[in-house]
């Protein structure tokens, strides 16, 4: 079942309340463009394993089809989450662009 976690996602968001320690005004060593291209990396990543593991069940190589609707599943999902992030970039950016300065 640890296919079904989303640990991997935990890993690439930032901690959205820092420590006692991080308080002091530290600004975090990793911008939001490489979280972004990190997440893009990971989603391609899923995407290419996805089709790893329909060739694979196609032709005989993996017989198991739980494996590879889980893999499909996980890719799927991972693309919609790029998708929604892409439209709210888009969406804050025209806001933005119709402020009167």
């Amino acid at each position: 079942m640890n296919d079904l976690s989303i640990s991997s996602l935990q890993s690439i968001l930032p901690q959205l309340e820092p420590s006692s320690s991080e308080q002091t005004n530290a600004v975090s060593s990793t911008s939001f463009s490489s979280y972004v291209k990190q997440m893009l990396k990971d989603t391609n990543q899923q995407m290419l394993d996805a089709d790893q593991a329909i060739e694979n069940l196609t032709t005989g190589r993996n017989p198991d089809i739980h494996n590879t609707m889980i893999a499909m599943k996980k890719a799927e999902i991972s693309f919609e989450l790029v998708m929604q992030i892409r439209n709210k970039l888009i969406s804050a950016y025209d806001e933005i662009r119709k402020m009167s300065i």
